[in-house]
């Protein structure tokens, strides 16, 4: 599938909620690793805002280590943008049409739907995108090893979505809304509160 126009709108629904932060929400340590909300923002705009070869120049300086790389990308963005200006580049550039080398058009779209769980739970404010967004996540992410992990994770259990019509794999259940088990899967800690089921403690120790 081609998920650009659902990215577009993701971006541009996340600018929207981004504008109403407060500077203490825009501190607060996001789920996603160290990185706080302001990091995990400017994060989501290496995809739109820089080119493959100017991703794969950074990667090459980074010694090839993934991690290295997002940390000094994030820390550049951090210290020379203000959150006002986060906004606007995230709302400017929505529907760029860009991806680093190796990630695909699904994985572009998998990172905003994550990264945007990261921030809203990390912040209390409400915010939700098309629950069938977070299915498309879900059919993506539950195959993905490398980096992530996913795979692994959900090796043996039975995913399965309380707000929509999708199930996944074969053993004990893990089940709850699109939104948070799609963060789970990914490897958020925080996320599996929200979820329940006889796979749900073998599926957190993973």
């Amino acid at each position: 599938m081609d998920p650009w126009n659902d990215i577009k709108a993701d971006r541009e629904a996340f600018a929207d909620y981004l504008d109403t932060l407060s500077p203490e929400q825009w501190d607060e340590r996001s789920l996603c690793a160290d990185w706080t909300v302001k990091d995990v923002t400017a994060h989501l705009l290496v995809a739109p805002t820089m080119s493959k070869g100017q991703v794969f120049v950074a990667f090459l300086k980074a010694g090839f280590n993934l991690d290295k790389m997002s940390a000094t990308l994030v820390g550049r963005m951090t210290a020379t943008m203000t959150t006002e200006e986060l906004v606007a580049t995230t709302r400017a550039t929505a529907g760029v049409r860009s991806a680093p080398p190796g990630l695909k058009p699904l994985g572009v779209f998998g990172e905003v739907l994550t990264h945007t769980t990261d921030v809203s739970l990390a912040t209390g404010a409400p915010f939700e995108l098309p629950v069938d967004h977070y299915v498309i996540g879900l059919d993506y992410f539950k195959d993905v090893k490398p980096v992530l992990g996913c795979r692994q994770r959900v090796a043996g259990l039975t995913l399965r979505t309380t707000d929509a019509e999708w199930t996944s794999g074969d053993g004990p259940l893990v089940e709850g809304p699109a939104r948070l088990l799609l963060s789970a899967v990914t490897g958020r800690p925080a996320a599996f509160d929200g979820l329940t089921g006889d796979g749900v403690a073998t599926m957190r120790a993973r």
